[in-house]
C-alpha cells in the first residue's frame, strides 16, 4: 500500500528496554558488544518447565523513567514498559513535557503486543482460585481487577493518558509482527494527515508459567539450560528453539518538515511499510519462504530500491531451525546474486524473542545502524548451516556504509511485515 502524498515521514526519537539494556546508548553499546540478556528465569520457579531461561529486564524501576506512583501500582509490567519507553523516546526526541496543548490534539500512539498482560493474568487466577483450588465464581466478588489487565488497548491509551496525546490510538495484536505493524500504521497515518506526530512501537512481558509452558509443549523454545547466554542463536546449525523475552520498543514518528522546522535530530527517514499473510500455518513460513518473497520484492517496489541499493537487513532471525532456512531462500530468490552481498544481522540472538515487541526493537537497531554506520552481529554463530550461507554478521560487530535498510517481521497467526529506512542529508 502506498499514498500519492508529499507528507514525508522520519524518526526523530528512540525509547527501548531490552534484556540486555535500558535505554537507547545502553541498549546499543550492548549489542555492538555481543552481549547476551538471557539468563535463568528468576520471576518465578521453573524448575519443572523444559525451559528454564528467558531474557528478563533487569533492574526495571518504573517510577525511576517517568512512572506515577498510580500507574506503577495499577498497570501491568508490559504496559508500565511501554510508557517507560514512550518515556525515554520523548526524552531522545527533547519533547518530554514540551508539547502545547495544540501539538498533542495533532500527536497519536499506535502500540504492537502479543501476548502482554498474561503474567498478571495468571497472577489474578491463581488468587481468585486459591491457587487452582477454588471454583472461579465463589470468590470473584471480593476481588479488585486492576484498572488495564483486561483492555487490550492499555499500553497505547495509558500513553496517551500519560502524555496528554489526543490523536489516534490503537493497539495492534498481529503475534511477533505487532510492533512493526504499528510502526508502520502510524506511518501511513503521518503520510494521510491523521497525525502530525505519532508515538509508536511495541511491549511484551509473557514470562510466566503459562506462557513458558505453552511454547514449551509446542517444541518451540531453547532448552540449553546450563548456558542461557548460547541458547538464541539464529542461523546457527546448532540452534534449537527461540528464547521467551520481554521488552519495549517505542519510536517518535514526525511529519519531516516540521522536524526540520524545529531542528529535531532525524536518525532515518521511514520511506516503506508493506505487510502480507502467509495464509499456510499459525507459526511457520512454508519451506520455499514464498510469502517473504512476496512481502520483500513490494517492499523494495514501494520504497523505489532495487536490490542492489540495499545495505543491511535486520532479520526476524529468532533461532527456529525451519523459519531460518525460509528466510534464507527467500532472501536468495529476491536478491539473487546481491543476497550474498547484503548483511544481515538478527538482533534476537543477543536479546532473545519479544514477542509484540521485537519488531518495534529491530526497527530501533535499524535506525542506530544507519546513524552510526556499525553493523550489530548475530552472536553464537559457532557451527554454520549449510542451509544459511548468507553473511549473517557473525560474531563481531562490522563498521559499513548504510544508506537503505530493510527491518522484517513474521508474526504468530501468519503476519509478515516489512520496514524500510533511509538516511537522510
Amino acid at each position: 500500500m502506498s499514498f500519492t502524498t508529499s507528507r514525508r515521514v522520519v524518526i526523530t526519537g528512540l525509547g527501548v528496554l531490552a534484556p540486555n539494556g535500558i535505554g537507547k546508548e545502553a541498549f546499543w553499546q550492548a549489542c555492538l558488544a555481543g552481549r547476551s540478556g538471557i539468563r535463568q528465569i528468576s520471576r518465578f520457579d521453573a524448575s519443572t518447565l523444559p525451559t528454564r531461561i528467558a531474557g528478563e529486564i533487569p533492574d526495571f524501576n518504573p517510577e525511576a523513567l517517568g512512572l506515577t506512583p498510580e500507574e506503577c501500582i495499577h498497570l501491568d509490567r508490559s504496559t508500565q514498559l511501554a510508557i517507560a519507553a514512550a518515556n525515554l523516546a520523548l526524552q531522545d526526541a527533547h519533547l518530554i513535557n514540551a508539547l502545547t496543548e495544540e501539538e498533542r490534539d495533532r500527536t497519536g500512539v499506535f502500540m504492537g503486543a502479543a501476548m502482554a498482560s498474561i503474567e498478571e493474568g495468571e497472577s489474578l487466577w491463581v488468587q481468585l482460585t486459591n491457587g487452582g483450588t477454588q471454583p472461579l465464581g465463589a470468590i470473584t466478588e471480593d476481588i479488585w481487577f486492576s484498572d488495564s489487565l483486561f483492555l487490550n488497548n492499555a499500553s497505547a491509551a495509558a500513553i496517551a493518558a500519560h502524555h496528554q496525546l489526543h490523536g489516534p490510538s490503537t493497539v495492534i495484536s498481529t503475534g511477533c509482527s505487532a510492533g512493526a505493524d504499528a510502526i508502520g500504521q502510524a506511518f501511513w497515518a503521518i503520510q494521510e494527515g491523521q497525525a502530525e506526530r505519532m508515538l509508536a512501537g511495541g511491549t511484551d512481558s509473557s514470562i510466566s508459567y503459562t506462557g513458558i509452558n505453552v511454547f514449551s509443549i509446542m517444541g518451540a523454545l531453547s532448552t540449553r539450560n546450563e548456558d542461557p547466554q548460547r541458547a538464541s542463536r539464529p542461523y546457527d546449525a546448532g540452534r534449537d528453539g527461540f528464547v521467551m523475552a520481554e521488552g519495549a520498543g517505542v519510536l517518535l514518528l514526525e511529519e519531516r518538515n516540521l522536524a526540520l522546522a524545529r531542528g529535531a535530530h532525524i536518525y532515518a527517514e521511514l520511506v516503506s511499510f508493506t505487510s502480507n499473510s502467509n495464509a499456510y500455518h499459525m507459526t511457520a513460513l512454508p519451506a520455499d519462504g514464498a510469502p517473504l518473497q512476496q512481502l520483500l520484492r513490494r517492499a523494495l517496489a514501494e520504497a523505489d530500491i532495487t536490490p542492489a541499493q540495499l545495505d543491511y537487513i535486520n532479520s526476524h532471525g529468532s533461532s527456529t531451525p525451519p523459519n531460518e532456512v525460509a528466510e534464507t531462500m527467500a532472501y536468495k530468490a529476491v536478491f539473487g546474486e546481491q543476497a550474498y552481498r547484503i548483511p544481515i544481522s538478527a538482533t534476537k540472538s543477543m536479546i532473545g524473542h519479544t514477542q509484540g515487541a521485537a519488531g518495534a526493537i529491530e526497527a530501533i537497531v535499524t535506525a542506530l545502524v544507519i546513524q552510526e554506520q556499525v553493523l550489530p552481529p548475530t552472536i553464537n554463530q559457532e557451527l554454520a548451516d549449510p542451509q544459511c550461507d548468507l553473511d549473517y554478521v557473525a560474531n563481531e560487530a562490522r563498521r559499513s556504509a548504510v544508506n537503505i535498510a530493510l527491518t522484517h517481521s513474521s508474526g504468530f497467526g501468519g503476519v509478515n511485515s516489512a520496514l524500510i529506512l533511509k538516511r537522510v542529508d
